[in-house]
């Protein structure tokens, strides 16, 4: 079998595995990428001369993904005044993902993520829409498995190669969390936003790819896509935002789709400790239509389009990334209940969304 020099692109793919594993992140505060979407196929940089996971082989992984949501956009138009009253929606979510990876052979794996989450939400309108109160949620999310497959033989592939996988997203996050809110009536208990709820409450899929390419020595390219397919309807939990924006189509709490694609270079500064940077293009979000099924109840789609740099380490077995994605576009596209409201009540509606001036993730592996 040929060899594969680990320093020719091992950057590249460890760099996107820091964001791989770290969660689809994604990832922007209102708009509600929760962690765990993109578990992360096949690693790149064993141990045994060649850059690929050898049959028998383990990894495990721990990532971490820190967002702070508070800049309100209508389409792709920031609706600063909200800040001048300050009444802006704030969001904290930290998000930790355990990961393992098996190796069937040098060519075919499988992985679980089991991602943990928690968020803090701090709002007017949800409470007695005159002082900032706050709500949180955490605990297990959606658990997802993945199978992968090398689509060319890594035997016969010593420049690039491309992944592809697929596998099950589990509903086995709380999707009807629960705080206290205050409101003019006194404290009352209430389910928390859709964007901090810990599951979404519906089985679903999700698709993935990861490829790389040498370009030149310590030059790589990779690129990185997902899409979590999400079938079912709504999950029937309530909404606060339904009944304060009196719109009847967004009651309940839709089962959206969400998707990632990242793409980008990796240059090794140092081979001896495989440290490397890279620096990409990342796109994430809701699609405002699920790609199967229906797409009833509230959701807030949108995306955000970033420059995603990112730092990573490689030595004995270890690896470790960071990638800060920091956002250069910011969209928040009108809701199928938007449109259906507007077309009912003749009232033109297109709710806002709350989005994250950057993100940062992080994941260290081990190799056994």
């Amino acid at each position: 079998m040929k060899t594969i020099s680990i320093p020719l692109f091992a950057a590249a793919a460890v760099l996107a595995g820091s964001a791989f594993f770290a969660s689809e992140s994604q990832a922007q505060g209102c708009v509600a990428v929760r962690g765990g979407a993109c578990l992360g196929g096949p690693h790149i940089g064993g141990e045994h001369g060649s850059g690929y996971l050898q049959a028998g082989d383990w990894q495990a992984s721990l990532s971490y993904r820190w967002l702070h949501s508070d800049r309100h956009f209508v389409g792709d138009q920031e609706n600063k005044t909200r800040f001048q009253i300050g009444n802006e929606v704030i969001n904290d979510s930290h998000f930790f993902d355990l990961s393992a990876l098996y190796a069937i052979t040098e060519r075919f794996n499988v992985g679980l993520t089991l991602p943990f989450v928690h968020s803090y939400r701090t709002s007017w309108y949800e409470h007695d829409n005159a002082t900032r109160h706050g709500s949180s949620a955490g605990g297990l999310g959606d658990v997802r498995a993945g199978v992968y497959a090398w689509i060319i033989d890594p035997a016969k592939n010593p420049k690039g190669n491309l992944s592809v996988g697929i596998g099950p997203k589990f509903p086995t996050g709380d999707y009807r969390a629960t705080d206290t809110f205050y409101t003019t009536n006194g404290p009352v208990i209430g389910y928390v936003d859709q964007s901090i709820q810990p599951g979404d409450g519906g089985w679903g899929f999700t698709t993935e790819l990861f490829g790389f390419y040498s370009i030149m020595p310590k030059l790589s390219a990779y690129v990185q896509g997902s899409y979590l397919f999400n079938p079912e309807n709504d999950n029937g939990t309530p909404t606060r935002t339904g009944r304060a924006r009196g719109n009847p189509f967004e009651q309940t709490m839709s089962i959206p789709d969400q998707y990632l694609g990242r793409a980008g270079l990796s240059y090794i500064l140092w081979e001896p400790w495989g440290v490397a940077l890279s620096l990409g293009g990342r796109i994430e979000g809701v699609p405002v239509r699920d790609a199967l099924g229906d797409s009833d109840g509230f959701r807030r789609p949108g995306y955000a389009i970033s420059i995603e740099p990112g730092l990573s380490v490689m030595k004995n077995g270890w690896t470790f990334g960071v990638t800060t994605p920091v956002a250069v576009y910011r969209n928040r596209e009108r809701s199928v209940a938007d449109e259906r409201f507007t077309a009912t009540s003749g009232v033109y509606r297109h709710g806002d969304a709350a989005f994250a001036d950057f993100i940062v993730t992080a994941n260290i592996a081990k190799q056994f």
